[in-house]
């Protein structure tokens, strides 16, 4: 989550300098959330859909 934090910081992901680079930060977002919520159930913890 830290190094999925750092890298949002860093590179925009709806203000990204063209369409290609926008939608590839678009999907590597939506899978570290599908990583994250997957590793979090498996340890039995609770997680919120937004925060």
């Amino acid at each position: 989550a830290g190094l999925f934090s750092g890298f949002y910081e860093h590179c925009p992901i709806l203000s990204a300098e063209n369409e290609e680079v926008r939608n590839s930060r678009l999907k590597l977002a939506q899978l570290t959330a599908k990583t994250l919520k997957l590793g979090l159930d498996t340890l039995g913890i609770e997680t919120v859909e937004r925060m």
